[in-house]
């Protein structure tokens, strides 16, 4: 049984699938408080936690880059953060942190509100555009809570996936 980390990959992969077409397809997923979740973001923080930093550094940058694709943008500011998150998040939790499911949803917390709050600045309150403290109540804070509450269910099976499909 020593081909099961192939499996493990593949399940990712097929998740990754599933959680853009969610994303990405109008009208699929219901919006909360006029804002969708971004699915792939704790799709990634959830493998980053298990894996080891190479399989997290790309699972993040393919989750950024559909996350910027299904955004309506070319691949940016999402691919770079979420890298850079995952490969972080992976390297501390192997080195520092036991990486059980409570220090990894304090991580995915912060990570979310930060990643999220610093793309709304960069993009749409330093941008100029008019009356972004209403854009910022209305969609963002709603959509980093929803993407945010995401990460549990998205956890759970990653965890499960990682401790049934791990190599023995």
């Amino acid at each position: 049984m020593r081909n099961l980390g192939f499996f493990r990959y593949l399940s990712y992969s097929l998740l990754v699938i599933l959680l853009y077409v969610l994303q990405a397809t109008p009208n699929l997923m219901p919006e909360l408080f006029g804002s969708k979740p971004l699915l792939l973001f704790p799709l990634a923080l959830a493998i980053a936690s298990v894996e080891k930093e190479v399989p997290s550094l790309i699972f993040g940058a393919v989750c950024g880059g559909l996350t910027d694709l299904a955004a309506g943008g070319g691949i940016g500011y999402f691919a770079i953060i979420l890298t850079l998150i995952c490969y972080f998040e992976s390297h501390v939790f192997s080195t520092y942190f036991v990486p059980n499911i409570f220090s990894a949803t304090v991580y995915s917390a912060i990570a979310t509100v930060l990643s999220i709050g610093v793309y709304f600045l960069i993009f749409k309150a330093f941008s100029g555009i008019p009356d972004w403290q209403i854009l910022f109540v209305n969609h963002y804070i709603s959509r980093i809570v929803y993407t945010f509450f995401m990460f549990i269910p998205v956890c759970i099976l990653v965890r499960f996936l990682h401790r049934n499909l791990k190599n023995r």
